[in-house]
């Protein structure tokens, strides 16, 4: 033993042991106590530590899986959101229809309204697209489908276009893969509406109206003939025909041409009476003039040989006249033995009438003369579309019309261009420039044929169809799919931990292709009622769509919610058992800090008392 070691007695070594082991033990529950958990590390309790470890591991992972299924419940929820907006624009779209179906007439004002209505239509349904288009969540967009789609082959839509008046082909809202036949065929006749005849001859007092010609290869047109009457009843009317944007305009009735009888000698004893009668104003062919000679009338009526460029019309028709007259002074004729002896015409059309005379007494010859319009007029009009118009107008009848024969009518041109379009199903539709509208007219512009694989369209241009006719051209228009279909819109998502448990929330095609909502461009700007049916049948479909698609997100999205629920709650208990058995509890970990301070005080005082026992050595000095 060295010097200067320090021996203790035994009794304060076991006093100092017990000392250090109680505060090894407070130090212990201290850490407990400031920490909250009995057992913090391996050294505590191995078997609880790695035990509790284990669940809180899981609980972590299952909180991932929480968050992630948040964000999946996110997405489904904004793809509902876009379903409910395309439901509410499919509502709206219905809405046009039935507008349409009020407006089913012919006549310009609802053709107009229904081809107003077909473009609001036409843009709900672009609008549904963009919305399908701007419902993804986090790169994911549910309603936009698997990226399969068909579309018409370039080299088929370039050998449709090559027609002679065929532009723009293609194939809309395509269901299935097919090929359509366009054939064009038609001799290009013209001719109107029997209907639209018979209104125009009642309402203008016409006779023998009649469209007809052969439709212009350069130049012919598919547009309305309108006829439109100005003017009052005794006075000037005026005739204006057109065909597009051609017009003609003829007057007739003008009421200028003039007649009048004036005595320039009277009659007396041995001298004969001599009256003039003179003719003025313009004439027309149709023009009525009328001599009345001792109660014998003479009426001529102008014709056209009378009154062309270049003749003198008032000489020709007093001719004429003169003539009648001459006739009935000779011979047998009526004026044989009356007042009335010569009648002579001279070059600027007067007539004149000399009478008889008596040595003893006056012989007063009796003279009158009066005009009146043509009682009918010939008109004929080409128009460079190759469409004639002619009709007869009948004075009478157009002042005894409604409203004395003015107004406008429209005979709906018909022409005999057919365009066919059949595919491979051997189904065939038919545009007919012949039909009636509302029937299947074939006309200026776009025209659809709609199928059940899909819907043919182009442009006619009305100029050139007539070459194709012509020619009886015909070509193929084939429709294939150009993309395949993909996963990468589908929602996967994991169901727990291990990832042996999934669901996939499939993209629904809530576009408006034919792979989607079927839900067409409107069809020939609803001119035709099986338009509109074509609409509201594809509504009802995209309608049927809506629905199952919103079904199967809301399904997919209770499922994915209530796993949510569990995985929470599941968590939750992991965590509660990882507690159980690492958290200390607080009370009883108090009170054992409070008895082992209170040991530590005992001890001290029992080192000081076996301290005492060496103390009481210097007691002897």
């Amino acid at each position: 033993m060295a010097i200067n070691d320090v021996t203790l007695t035994a009794s304060m070594r076991t006093n100092l042991l017990q000392l250090q082991s109680v505060q090894d033990q407070i130090g212990k529950k201290q850490n407990i106590l400031s920490t909250g958990n009995k057992i913090n590390s391996a050294l505590d309790g191995p078997t609880s530590f790695f035990a509790a470890k284990g669940l809180n591991q899981r609980a972590g992972d299952l909180s991932s899986l929480k968050d992630a299924m948040g964000q999946s419940i996110s997405t489904i929820k904004a793809a509902d959101k876009g379903v409910t907006a395309i439901n509410d624009m499919i509502e709206q779209a219905r809405g046009l229809t039935t507008a349409a179906y009020s407006a089913l007439g012919t006549d310009a004002g609802s053709i107009s309204t229904r081809k107003s209505l077909a473009a609001q239509f036409n843009a709900l349904k672009d609008q549904i697209d963009k919305l399908a288009g701007d419902s993804g969540y986090a790169g994911k967009n549910l309603l936009a489908g698997n990226g399969l789609r068909m579309d018409s082959t370039s080299a088929s839509r370039q050998a449709v276009n090559t027609i002679q008046g065929i532009e723009n082909a293609r194939v809309t809202n395509v269901v299935s893969a097919d090929t359509y036949t366009v054939r064009i065929k038609g001799d290009g006749s013209i001719e109107a509406a029997a209907g639209d005849i018979n209104n125009a001859e009642m309402a203008h007092g016409l006779v023998g109206l009649k469209l007809s010609g052969t439709m212009s290869s350069t130049m012919g047109s598919f547009s309305d003939v309108q006829i439109e009457v100005r003017g009052a009843i005794g006075r000037e009317r005026s005739f204006i025909v057109s065909d597009g944007n051609e017009s003609r305009t003829i007057k007739y009735f003008d009421n200028t041409q003039t007649i009048a009888a004036n005595m320039t000698q009277a009659s007396v004893s041995g001298t004969a009476q001599v009256t003039n009668v003179q003719l003025g104003g313009t004439i027309e062919a149709g023009d009525i003039f009328t001599i009345t000679v001792e109660d014998q009338t003479f009426s001529y009526t102008a014709t056209a040989s009378d009154v062309a460029v270049g003749g003198n019309a008032r000489a020709k028709v007093a001719s004429a006249l003169r003539n009648s007259i001459n006739t009935a002074l000779t011979g047998s004729g009526r004026l044989v033995n009356t007042d009335a002896k010569t009648v002579t015409v001279s070059t600027n059309g007067t007539i004149t009438l000399t009478g008889a005379t008596s040595p003893n007494s006056t012989r007063e010859m009796s003279v009158k003369a009066s005009t009146e319009n043509a009682l009918t007029k010939r008109i004929s009009e080409s128009f460079s579309s190759g469409t004639i118009v002619s009709f007869t107008v009948d004075r009478k009848l157009l002042e005894q019309s409604a409203n004395g024969g003015n107004g406008i009518s429209v005979l709906e041109k018909k022409v005999d261009i057919q365009i066919q379009a059949s595919n491979l199903n051997g189904a065939t539709i038919t545009r007919d420039g012949m039909a009636n509208r509302g029937e299947g007219k074939l006309s200026n512009g776009e025209n659809a044929f709609a199928f059940d694989t899909g819907t043919v369209r182009f442009n006619v241009d009305q100029n050139k169809i007539k070459q194709a006719a012509s020619a009886n051209s015909a070509a193929n228009l084939v429709t294939v799919q150009v993309t395949d279909a993909n996963t990468s819109n589908d929602l996967t998502v994991q169901l727990n931990e291990r990832n042996t448990n999934s669901i996939t929330v499939k993209s629904q095609n809530l576009t408006t292709s034919g792979q989607g909502l079927r839900l067409d461009y409107a069809q020939n700007d609803w001119t035709d009622r099986s338009d509109i049916d074509k609409a509201v049948a594809s509504l009802d479909y995209a309608k049927s769509n809506v629905r199952s698609a919103s079904q199967t997100l809301s399904t997919n999205l209770n499922i994915i919610t209530t796993r949510e629920t569990f995985t929470k709650e599941f968590s939750d208990v992991l965590v509660e058992g990882a507690n159980k058995l690492t958290l200390a509890d607080q009370n009883e970990e108090g009170a054992s800090l409070l008895m082992l301070q209170t040991r530590q005080q005992l001890g001290t005082i029992a080192l000081s008392l076996a301290n005492q026992s060496q103390q009481s050595i210097l007691r002897l000095f």
